[in-house]
């Protein structure tokens, strides 16, 4: 006898073809899993419910960090793909999300310029919040006292002659990304590497950060303002789309 659901399985077939995709329309997955428009109409817009699927700008993704447990913790996805991917294309940088995760930001999301498969190597990182643009951005816009607590967990580690290690000098330097909306690492964490950092904000608080990188001749001084004012167009948009 057979005990296996049809609808289950055609629901888990298209999850297969969303994880392995850079998300497809609803006529490509009716095409690749050979369901029809209708069936798969309802059954992504049920996943969509659940948020373990997310659409934008009709292409559906797979939503990696959908947690069971936690079903109303909205986090950032790769929904967020169509909003970044103009950046990397027009600026020809390798973009980032970062995910606070207590002391660490964790990078949850990449967004490759073309033939840079290695820019996928740190997917999945976690790295303390101080020693880099998008995790020194998080903690700009912690609030006071979330950020006194976390300042007693910090150890200022100097990388490179660039590297900041005095707390006062730290501090005023959060302040300082805080007023200005945007970070720089300007090989403070690595000689011949610069990145841009900018928050996502949602109801006032910091739920990701946007980091755009690459090495001091793709990411020259002369770009950093006119990079960092669209990526902080970019960060909104999706803070106003997706929550």
């Amino acid at each position: 006898m057979d005990y296996i659901s049809k609808t289950l399985a055609k629901g888990l077939d298209i999850l297969l073809f969303l994880a392995d995709s850079d998300g497809l329309s609803l006529a490509e997955v009716s095409s690749k899993t050979g369901i029809s428009k209708t069936t798969a109409f309802r059954l992504l817009y049920t996943l969509c419910e659940y948020e373990i699927v997310c659409k934008s700008d009709n292409k559906y993704y797979m939503n990696c960090n959908f947690n069971l447990l936690q079903p109303d913790n909205k986090i950032l996805d790769w929904s967020v793909i169509p909003y970044i991917k103009p950046l990397v294309e027009k600026f020809n940088l390798s973009a980032y999300i970062g995910i606070p995760t207590g002391e660490n930001i964790t990078y949850s999301q990449i967004i490759s310029r073309k033939d840079h498969p290695e820019d996928y190597k740190i997917l999945g990182e976690k790295r303390p919040l101080n020693t880099n643009a998008m995790g020194k951005c998080a903690l700009a816009y912690l609030d006071i006292d979330e950020l006194l607590k976390m300042l007693r967990k910090i150890h200022l580690r100097k990388s490179t002659v660039n590297s900041i290690t005095d707390m006062n000098t730290f501090i005023s330097n959060l302040q300082i990304i805080h007023d200005q909306g945007y970070v720089i690492d300007d090989e403070e964490t690595q000689i011949g590497h610069r990145c841009v950092g900018v928050p996502i904000i949602v109801k006032g608080k910091c739920v990701a950060t946007l980091g755009m990188a690459g090495n001091t001749n793709e990411l020259k001084r002369s770009m950093i303002k006119t990079l960092a004012h669209q990526m902080k167009t970019t960060a909104l948009t999706i803070s106003n789309r997706l929550f």
